[in-house]
């Protein structure tokens, strides 16, 4: 069965579909005579979509829906919202997820390869106490440009080139590796929308490529960070770019130094809690080959006496 096939037999049998929707949203029991893929209930290519729609409840932990050995690939969900979830052993490729938006989900052993998770939120914050927690998750190939995780628990996931500005705001990145492009990846750990340890960042990024991607707040020591030529890294990043721009704001310096005397002092404004952190950049990343160098020379350690 291919794709169109998966989205014709739902058209061709709309009481089947609406019945599978109420049951999806647990409205009512599962139909009779569902099939099966590898295992899990052949749901391909189902409609499931509103404007939004929302499935559990704001005020309610314990209302949220419980997904378990679904083959959703190829479904339309977009705009689909997810309150206190439980979504076990389910299959997602190449879904519609635009502007998913959950709050306390415990998702586990899903494969999301090729959906669409653009803008989506996939965690924002603590919920009821819930932080949304991604464990054994594929997201390889997933489309994610200007999606985010806030406050969420990430444990051994995978991600592969998953578009411009993901962002990963005060998450849990537990043996989460990352291959492909990264382009303009946000990981920030400083604790600003919940807090967290800085040891909280262990992840094999050695397969990636920055694309002016950084990570900050955390220690990287428990990184596998990529072998590339232009990668800056930098402990007690706040107390050394501090330093670096005070010296590169002297009345002597080039146009270039100030830029990056700038650009150094934004880096380090806001810091965490915790100052014994980290800060992973790729400098040509910046756009602006002066200013990297600049940054490079104020970085470099003074000559031994």
């Amino acid at each position: 069965m291919v794709r169109n096939d998966w989205t014709t037999r739902w058209e061709q049998s709309l009481p089947t579909q609406a019945a599978v929707r109420a049951w999806l949203s647990g409205h009512a029991p599962r139909p009779d005579g569902l099939g099966t893929v590898g295992g899990r209930i052949d749901l391909r290519g189902i409609e499931l979509t509103g404007a939004p729609l929302t499935l559990g409840s704001n005020d309610d932990p314990t209302a949220g829906i419980t997904w378990e050995s679904l083959d959703l690939s190829c479904a339309r969900m977009d705009a689909l919202r997810l309150f206190g979830a439980r979504i076990h052993d389910c299959v997602f490729d190449g879904a519609g997820l635009v502007d998913l938006r959950v709050w306390g989900a415990t998702v586990t052993e899903c494969s999301f390869r090729r959906a669409d998770l653009r803008h989506a939120i996939l965690g924002a914050g603590e919920w009821h106490g819930l932080r949304s927690t991604w464990t054994d998750i594929s997201f390889e190939r997933a489309k994610m440009a200007r999606a985010v995780f806030t406050g969420s628990v990430l444990r051994r996931c995978r991600f592969d080139t998953p578009g411009r500005f993901l962002q990963m705001q005060d998450c849990v990145v537990d043996e989460c590796a990352f291959i492909g492009v990264l382009d303009t990846l946000v990981v920030d750990g400083r604790g600003h929308r919940h807090p967290l340890s800085t040891s909280a960042f262990v992840a094999d990024l050695g397969g990636a490529t920055f694309r002016g991607t950084h990570v900050t707040g955390y220690r990287l020591d428990r990184a596998t960070l990529p072998d590339q030529a232009d990668l800056l890294v930098v402990h007690r990043y706040v107390e050394v770019f501090t330093a670096a721009a005070d010296r590169l704001e002297l009345p002597s310096g080039s146009e270039a130094d100030h830029r990056a005397a700038q650009l150094l002092r934004r880096l380090a404004a806001a810091p965490g809690p915790d100052l014994d952190a980290d800060i992973c950049l790729d400098l040509d990343g910046l756009g602006d080959a002066a200013q990297a160098d600049a940054i490079r020379q104020a970085l470099r350690p003074p000559p031994a006496a």
